[in-house]
């Protein structure tokens, strides 16, 4: 709250705060230290500031735009004043979470806060997002409160649903609902496939283990299930209920039935009965889609999904309340039909029996689809008349059947012949993740060489299309695209990328403003990856000297892209130095671990290392130490160490990572010994 009253008492300030609205006490925050602000004021009257470290408070204007005119939006949204006379964003040097809602004064790390107008897409995207996301607590989160942290997703779910549709609304160009996708909805499928995964309503008794469900379960599971109920509601009823709910326990706490309540109230429909089964039950189906041989009628059949492959019948029960959207060639309109059996006969408007027809379209809805291969080939073939949310969502359903062995690894491989010629960001995204994710399995074996020969054939078409040079006008989105297909070309040795890398990596050196914000983390990768001693200590030299968070970060992680394992062991214990924050040790830790060069190296500097790291690493962090140093290992005895190691070396609050971990080492090696043979003689045919 604004001072109410100030007072010089011998060698003491006395400052009296305006007294606060009712309000959760973890809400409450203060922060003393030399700061400086910039300030604007909202159409309805609210100061608001960004306040940052002497010297940087210019790098806070765009968040100071984007968050106002959020502030703005969520008031007229809600219909619900925000409550409060002013709001304050502090970017705080050395903070362990990405940021934090406190009302009134909400604290981020720099990276999520501070940028310029010539800062990479993603870093002005990663702003927009997370300022739109804590705003938006200041309804779902402190002006409503959940009743307990087994409600937790009452708070993030809808933060991260409503960030979106605030970014949505101040920048339409950059397609965030697509890009909604692999932030959210396919990460939180990724996420609730293992068996170790939690419902998004999980009891929480024991207070060290509260840490653990800030998830992509609560946050991207939660945010994608809020996304099908708005769908099914419609806009409308699914606003109106939002507002009686949040004038209903306004000041106060709530739990997901009082949701249920006013969304129902709202829009007239029984919301309840739909979504129960999505909150309170862990995991999530794939649809397989069949044709009968009635023309426009098709078999529908859902199983639970789980990417090990092997369900057990006792694990296959539930029936999940499918509001399922269903498309085709000659009526793309999406029809929702309710499917709430094992199975279903389905009607589909079609003109033709041969035409093509895409279930889940639009991909709102949390769950797998498996086609037959004839239905996914007229998929595949008229690829480009399907929406990009479609096209993203035929790829990463079919990687995610390959995953789990429903289909063979080279059909997937296949698949991919038909994006070629795509050039949406999402779309190249997600794809490029799975090649990346494949490469890692196969890292060890003989296919790797030919996976590095596979990816280049496949994003040649965009890649020369792409270029180095961003034409004026050029969508930003496209130029973030660029980076992203740059990078992956050069990784898997396109010689003419890591030459023109170094050429402008040299020119960089020489003038920072010469190489643009969303071709630095190819380029700096690039350089040390192929370089020795001499590119690591320029980067080094990069990340010291920088003053932009976001390049600051970037060069960060390519200390750790280097394939000689000297380099990547003084990669490792210069993260541990003073001169890497607190805050931003992981950041190495996962560059390091992500190679084939790194992975044992790094496990073995864990190892060697643990007692220091719960001093080195804030405890919120030590989970991602455990995933991001061994969920890519392939080999059971591997999960076996691990394993044998954490339960000697327990670290509290660290379980449920732990055992997702293991998992999915487990899982890694089903895959490969699964697909190596087949992979190996697939990639030497094309």
């Amino acid at each position: 709250m604004p001072p109410k009253t100030e007072s010089i008492e011998g060698e003491n300030k006395i400052v009296h705060f305006e007294e606060t609205p009712i309000m959760s006490t973890y809400l409450i925050a203060y922060c003393i230290g030399h700061f400086e602000s910039i300030e604007t004021k909202t159409p309805e009257g609210v100061v608001f500031r960004v306040w940052t470290v002497p010297g940087k408070k210019e790098l806070g204007r765009f968040a100071l735009d984007v968050g106002s005119k959020v502030l703005s939006y969520f008031t007229h949204y809600y219909g619900i004043p925000y409550p409060l006379p002013k709001q304050d964003m502090i970017a705080v040097p050395d903070f362990s979470f990405g940021a934090m809602e406190n009302w009134g004064l909400i604290t981020y790390r720099e990276t999520a806060l501070l940028c310029t107008d010539k800062s990479s897409f993603q870093a002005k995207a990663r702003v927009a997002y997370v300022v739109a996301h804590e705003l938006a607590h200041q309804w779902f989160g402190n002006l409503v409160t959940m009743e307990w942290w087994k409600q937790l997703w009452l708070n993030e779910g809808f933060a991260t649903f409503m960030g979106t549709k605030a970014v949505d609304h101040l920048f339409p160009q950059w397609s965030s609902w697509t890009k909604f996708l692999t932030d959210n909805i396919f990460r939180a499928l990724k996420a609730d496939s293992l068996r170790s995964s939690h419902p998004i309503e999980v009891d929480v008794s024991v207070a060290r283990k509260i840490d653990e469900i800030f998830d992509a379960i609560s946050y991207a599971k939660g945010a994608s299930v809020i996304l099908m109920i708005e769908a099914a509601l419609g806009s409308e009823g699914f606003r109106k209920g939002l507002n009686i709910y949040l004038n209903r326990f306004k000041y106060g706490n709530a739990v997901t039935e009082d949701l249920w309540q006013g969304l129902s109230e709202g829009s007239g429909v029984s919301v309840a009965s739909i979504m129960d089964t999505w909150v309170k039950q862990m995991g999530f189906p794939v649809i397989s889609v069949e044709e009968t041989a009635e023309k426009g009628k098709f078999k529908v059949t859902q199983n639970r999904y789980l990417a090990a492959g092997d369900v057990k019948p006792e694990e296959d029960t539930v029936i999940w309340p499918v509001m399922l959207a269903v498309s085709s060639k000659s009526h793309p309109k999406p029809v929702f039909v309710s499917f709430t059996t094992r199975s279903a006969v389905i009607s589909v408007a079609v003109e033709d029996p041969q035409e093509w027809v895409k279930f889940n379209s639009g991909q709102t809805g949390l769950f797998r689809v498996k086609y037959t291969d004839t239905l996914l080939q007229r998929l595949g073939s008229n690829l480009m008349q399907l929406s990009p949310e479609d096209r993203a969502g035929i790829q990463s359903d079919s990687f995610a059947l390959a995953i789990s062995g429903d289909i063979p690894l080279t059909s997937y491989l296949q698949l991919l012949s038909y994006y070629k010629d795509d050039t949406n960001d999402t779309v190249w995204s997600d794809l490029l993740g799975n090649l990346s994710s494949i490469r890692k399995l196969f890292s060890g074996t003989s296919a790797s060489h030919n996976l590095e020969k596979f990816v280049l054939e496949v994003s040649e078409t965009i890649g020369k299309n792409l270029g180095w040079i961003s034409p004026p006008g050029e969508d930003e989105s496209r130029q973030s695209l660029r980076g992203l297909v740059l990078h992956a070309r050069g990784s898997c040795g396109d010689a003419e990328v890591i030459a023109e890398a170094k050429k402008r990596f040299e020119q960089y050196l020489t003038d920072r403003t010469s190489l643009p914000a969303d071709l630095q983390s190819a380029v700096f990768y690039l350089v040390v990856s192929t370089g020795g001693e001499h590119e690591l200590n320029q980067m080094i030299e990069v990340y010291k000297n920088s003053t932009l968070p976001a390049e600051k970060v970037t060069a960060l992680r390519c200390i750790g892209a280097s394939k000689n394992v000297d380099l990547l062991q003084r990669a490792l214990e210069y993260m541990m130095s003073d001169e890497v924050r607190m805050q931003d040790r992981f950041i190495l830790l996962y560059a390091v671990s992500s190679s084939s060069h790194g992975r044992g190296l790094c496990w073995n500097y864990v190892k060697s290392n643990w007692a220091k790291f719960p001093e080195k690493f804030s405890h919120n962090l030590l989970p991602r130490v455990i995933s991001y140093t061994c969920e890519n290992f392939t080999k059971p005895e591997e999960a076996k160490e691990v394993e044998a190691f954490f339960s000697v070396n327990k670290v509290e609050g660290t379980e449920r990572t732990l055992a997702q971990t293991i998992e999915s080492i487990y899982s890694n090696a089903s895959i490969l010994s699964r697909n190596e043979k087949s992979v190996i003689e697939w990639l030497s045919k094309h």
